[in-house]
């Protein structure tokens, strides 16, 4: 069943940057080879796939481990969590030969491996948002080391140097928390998605070369977010508890109303608000 698939499988995998072209073909070749031995595909989960899987997920094995890898929040967002004016970051690997990253390994069902590798692409694929992709991922096929010390393969994202919102020099720690104090988009808060993901780390003890720095990221962002004015904490504090995207722009939507009535109004937040509404109204192409 799973030969019979392996064009499907190699059209799609051209669809993920570094994987796409002629020169990728046989790195695609042995993704396909892997997947007609071993009658599955995983994907190696480092962010935002722990607390929010794709589909398709038959099964997920925690504390797996990339060597050769550092994980940080070295590009910018301008979609889930900012806005092309006020951008937010997002986290990619990069490789360093003295790290490693903790995860999760998502492994899919022997029948489902199309589905999910579909799911994989809907959620991954650059977003576009008035004709600007932000194209921050490549994907590779590496090597993950399992919890009882044996070894898969799987894809991840890695982050993609030829792009325009790789942050290289990255940020410092103390220039990261400023920015993710105050940033937010479609999907949340900067804070949320770190908090998020601190307490995936906590929950399934994930801890690597990078979990000390982003404890203290984390605290220095509370740290920022209580040197802001009391009008702002307050917004972010209550936009970090909202749930869906509907909620989202819902509240955003009335803040511009009041905004507009009233004559003193917060330049920055209005200016923030109504690029956010704008943007969420746009057909996010994947």
């Amino acid at each position: 069943m799973i030969s019979t698939k392996l064009p499907e499988l190699d059209e799609m995998l051209q669809l993920l940057n570094g994987l796409h072209d002629d020169s990728s073909s046989s790195k695609r070749r042995m993704i396909c080879n892997y997947v007609e031995e071993n009658g599955i595909i995983g994907v190696f989960a480092y962010g935002s796939l722990l607390w929010n899987p794709i589909k398709y997920v038959g099964k997920t094995i925690y504390n797996c481990i990339l060597h050769g890898y550092a994980k940080g929040f070295i590009c910018e967002d301008f979609v889930y969590r900012g806005t092309m004016d006020f951008t937010g970051l997002t986290m990619a690997l990069q490789e360093d030969s003295n790290s490693y990253v903790e995860g999760a390994l998502l492994m899919s069902n022997a029948n489902q491996v199309i589905p999910f590798l579909q799911a994989f692409l809907e959620r991954e694929a650059p977003t576009s948002i008035y004709g600007v992709k932000m194209d921050i991922y490549r994907y590779d096929f590496v090597e993950i080391v399992m919890p009882n010390g044996g070894v898969q393969y799987a894809l991840t994202c890695i982050i993609n140097k030829n792009s325009s919102f790789y942050l290289n020099p990255p940020l410092k720690l103390e220039e990261q928390a400023q920015k993710m104090a105050r940033a937010y988009g479609n999907n949340g808060t900067n804070l949320q998605y770190l908090k998020r993901l601190l307490e995936k780390y906590n929950e399934y003890d994930l801890k690597d070369s990078c979990t000390d720095a982003l404890e203290e990221l984390y605290e220095k962002i509370i740290s920022c977010r209580q040197s802001l004015p009391i009008n702002d904490q307050e917004w972010l504090k209550m936009y970090d508890e909202l749930q869906t995207l509907e909620e989202r722009q819902q509240v955003v939507k009335s803040q511009i109303a009041t905004f507009q009535a009233s004559i003193a109004s917060d330049l920055h937040r209005s200016s923030y608000l109504q690029q956010l509404f704008s943007q969420s109204q746009q057909s996010i192409s994947l």
